[in-house]
């Protein structure tokens, strides 16, 4: 089985999903990622006409995200008309399901050169847009499964995680968050895109909107509970913005990113996917990391940087208490409830992070992964490259 590596992995800022002052408020989920393809392939400087396939996640395919958004961008972007393009639905992990999918083609032989991952413009396209369960569904389920503010609560008082503790790791995700977006080595990350600022004046975006790096323990502890207001410890504090992003990230054989004279950041050591009781979505990350550290012949140990997407503080406290780990290695440059979490998008921002995390620390195993909606996990291992 051939290697499959990343060469490249940006992703723009991450605006908030807001119609009065979110920066990405006038700008097409489709135009978005046309424009980061093209930034990829232009930092690249590969010939274009070498990728085969686009495969992008997003969830809500609709409006401007419908009929197939890896295409449309692609054709947006004016980029050659021989390579294809798809789009992938995973709920939050479709970027990272992306990424496995092209990794998973270039291992089998039947690719060379992909480029994968996602975008999501919650503001345009709100997450529950025209959504309409079959009855039969909730036979088996409560429809509290499709609430994810209450499938984090039910994993609050199962797993015996307070309310002290969530907004103590929310606001460590947000001085996690200012500290990264204020260093120079952020900018290898993001790559500037233009947007309005709060007064609709347009400007070029280099920051994440969402973090706030005045925020406080105590103003954390005074926000009341959302999904349970009687008794809930899940509040808007510690909880994942709505917003808009995309990612994108360009693999290849290792055999061809030699042939091209490129260095890769990272190998693709393996991944795993499981699913979960819908009730308990959360937890998702435990199975899928279990399983994608038996391919890899390594343990939780021996992973050095960790990226868990932060759909809830709990959501991810739970998954390391049954990991049996704690937060040091984890999300060290912020995480969605911070940043935003641009459902589509995220899997592949967690990958575009870790990799730079890994880059600028020496980190040899880095790990990345997602809860997903009606209860799955998908989990990446990365292997840093020279």
């Amino acid at each position: 089985m051939r290697n499959a590596v990343i060469t490249h992995a940006i992703r723009t800022p991450i605006a908030k999903a807001a119609p009065d002052k979110g920066w990405f408020r006038d700008v097409r989920a489709d135009d978005l990622s046309a424009d980061l393809m093209a930034r990829l392939l232009e930092r690249s400087r590969i010939d274009p006409h070498l990728v085969e396939d686009v495969r992008w996640g997003c969830v809500q395919q609709q409006g401007e995200q419908g009929m197939d958004v890896a295409r449309q961008a692609w054709l947006i972007a004016e980029l050659p008309l021989a390579t294809g393009g798809i789009t992938v639905n995973r709920n939050c992990a479709s970027s990272l399901s992306a990424i496995n999918d092209a990794a998973s083609a270039i291992m089998a032989g039947v690719a060379d050169v992909q480029v994968a991952g996602g975008v999501e413009h919650m503001g345009h396209i709100p997450m529950d847009k025209d959504y309409n369960p079959s009855p039969r569904l909730f036979r088996r389920h409560s429809e509290a499964i499709m609430h994810m503010g209450l499938t984090a609560e039910f994993l609050a008082m199962k797993y015996r995680i307070s309310r002290e503790q969530q907004d103590e790791f929310s606001l460590r995700s947000h001085q996690g968050a200012a500290q990264a977006n204020e260093r120079a080595n952020r900018a290898d990350e993001i790559i500037p895109t233009w947007g309005r600022d709060e007064q609709g004046l347009k400007f070029q975006v280099t920051q994440d909107q969402g973090y706030r790096k005045d925020t406080s323990k105590e103003a954390l502890a005074a926000l009341r509970p959302v999904f349970n207001p009687a008794s809930g410890s899940v509040t808007a504090g510690n909880s994942s913005q709505i917003s808009v992003g995309a990612a994108a990230t360009l693999l290849m054989s290792e055999d061809k990113a030699k042939e091209l004279g490129i260095a890769p950041l990272a190998r693709v050591k393996a991944f795993g996917t499981a699913g979960v009781p819908p009730e308990e979505m959360g937890i998702g990350p435990v199975p899928a990391i279990h399983k994608a550290l038996k391919k890899a012949g390594l343990k939780l140990e021996d992973i050095g940087a960790i990226e868990i997407n932060e759909a809830f503080a709990v959501q991810v406290l739970s998954c390391l208490k049954l990991l049996g780990t704690d937060e040091k290695r984890v999300n060290t440059r912020g995480g969605a409830v911070s940043l935003g979490h641009p459902i589509g998008a995220s899997g592949a921002r967690i990958t575009v992070t870790l990799l730079h995390r890994m880059r600028d620390e020496g980190i040899r195993y880095g790990l990345a992964s997602l809860c997903v909606g009606q209860g799955q996990g998908v989990a990446t291992i990365y292997e840093l490259c020279g």
